[in-house]
């Protein structure tokens, strides 16, 4: 039986003193390190700045590595000392050349040249990797077309999972499956355009539903032509909070521009829903196709949209029967234990640096 291994999580954003509110950080590093730690390994979380371990690691994940000078310091001292040094990304944050199709440029938050810059150190940072883990195929196979990378240097598909601790909450039967309530769950300031290809859309099937009603529980800018009431916007809820309004019964929405950078995103929101028994109706990502019959509703085209929306809303039979069993089903392919037990394979097979490959 191999021993269990020590495991360092670092953040490298910019905010030391919360990097454990980064909703990538949650599901990238905790949810993973909650998975290895149940199969008896020790693992720590902590910031680039202020790593803190009582032991040296024998693995160590990077999360976004950036280009700087502490980055630099610990990768050479760490690599010095045998220890494995992971990468981890789950967006196209590493290509300059995409920088304007990036939601933060096209919404207006960032200057381009801001975010190319960000960009190349994103890219200057992953090259020297031996590994890197990437959120989805497409990510994964960006990140493989990184220049000067090491020779023999790997890149593990490592997909997004249930967020384990929410296994352990009750799965409290729902007291009205069939709600008619649309509902969007925008996690960041950078989803109008996404959420404007669909509005026309939601006017038009909420208007002739006046029972209907859309929920919209994050930052978001937008205008629909409806009576108030059918209408309902909050604040983003902390990570904590968050399941109590993902597993309420209704109908998740995840439109996504069609852009380099969003063909790289992962079905994150599908999986969230799926797990509370909630479908969604969702762009065509290609890691959303890998949910069809297990919470994915693809819509391509506004038609889809209608035609999803109408279904899910007036046909209730159909809805049970699309939602019965979904918990199992996404389980069966977002299964973060099982993932973490095949990183681990992953990890170990690498060799330790310093030490000639077989």
């Amino acid at each position: 039986m191999s021993r269990p291994l020590a495991i360092a999580f670092l953040a490298c954003n910019k905010n030391p003193t919360r990097f454990r509110e980064d909703p990538s950080f949650t599901y990238r590093c905790e949810n993973l390190g909650l998975a290895l730690a149940a199969q008896g390994h020790q693992v720590t979380w902590s910031h680039l700045t202020a790593p803190g371990w009582t032991r040296r690691p024998d693995v160590v994940v990077f999360h976004r590595p950036l280009l700087s000078w502490t980055l630099a310091w610990w990768w050479l001292r760490l690599r010095r000392q045998g220890v494995r040094l992971v990468a981890d990304v789950d967006d196209l944050v590493f290509d300059p050349a995409l920088a304007a199709h990036s939601p933060a440029v096209l919404n207006g938050q960032l200057p381009i040249q801001a975010l190319r810059r960000r960009f190349w150190r994103h890219r200057e940072a992953l090259r020297h990797f031996d590994l890197i883990t990437a959120s989805t195929e497409p990510l994964a196979a960006a990140a493989a077309r990184l220049p000067r990378r090491p020779a023999g240097a790997k890149v593990h598909w490592l997909p997004n999972a249930v967020y384990r601790g929410w296994r352990t909450l009750p799965a409290e039967p729902a007291t009205d499956p069939l709600a008619p309530v649309l509902r969007y769950l925008p996690g960041t300031p950078s989803h109008d355009r996404d959420f404007a290809l669909i509005a026309p859309v939601l006017t038009e099937v909420l208007r002739v539903r006046p029972q209907a009603r859309l929920e919209v529980v994050g930052p978001l800018a937008f205008a629909l032509d409806l009576p108030a009431r059918q209408i309902q916007h909050q604040a983003r809820r902390p990570f904590a909070d968050y399941h109590q309004v993902v597993r309420a019964p209704g109908i998740n929405l995840a439109p996504l521009e069609a852009t380099p950078f969003t063909a790289c995103k992962s079905a994150l929101k599908v999986i969230e829903s799926a797990f509370w028994q909630v479908p969604t109706v969702c762009s065509p990502l290609q890691d959303a196709l890998r949910f069809v019959g297990a919470g994915a509703c693809v819509a391509e085209t506004p038609a889809d949209w209608t035609r999803w929306l109408s279904l899910l809303l007036d046909d209730g039979p159909t809805r049970l029967h699309l939602t019965a069993s979904l918990r199992e089903r996404v389980l069966a392919l977002a299964d973060i234990d099982q993932l973490a037990s095949d990183w681990c394979e992953t990890v170990r097979a690498w060799p330790v640096p310093g030490r000639r490959r077989a």
